[in-house]
């Protein structure tokens, strides 16, 4: 009988952590929730080779209102999509390496992820 209330407490534990492991896992690669349109947005481009884009005080609506939305509706660009990640492969013609930052900071998910708010600052940068 004791070995039995074992196996049950075993049995409980696991499936709680499994819960748990499942909640927390839909919880950290939730895509954010997105504006349906953000206002004041400014997008500079960094080519690395003295030129520089930059488009100041326009809007996205729509839904489409993420960095990597903010690149698409002022550059033409290449892009590989890997799972429901985009990856930047080229920004009016000028190949790979290009890191994007907002208001300063890279954020360490996909531009295509990234939820822009009103004002925000994007910055793509060819290293």
């Amino acid at each position: 009988m004791e070995q039995k209330k074992k196996y049950i407490l075993i049995a409980i534990i696991g499936v709680t952590l499994f819960s748990l492991l499942i909640i927390i896992n839909f919880n950290l690669y939730k895509t954010p929730d997105k504006l349906e349109v953000v206002e004041n947005i400014t997008l500079h481009v960094d080519y690395n080779n003295g030129t520089i884009k930059t488009r100041t005080n326009f809007t996205l609506s729509e839904g489409k209102t993420t960095a990597f939305d903010a690149l698409n509706q002022w550059c033409e660009i290449q892009y590989a999509v890997n799972g429901n990640r985009y990856f930047v492969i080229s920004i009016d013609g000028i190949g790979e390496n290009w890191l994007y930052f907002v208001n300063g900071i890279a954020p360490g998910e996909s531009s295509n992820l990234y939820a822009l708010n009103n004002g925000d600052l994007v910055e793509w940068r060819h290293i």
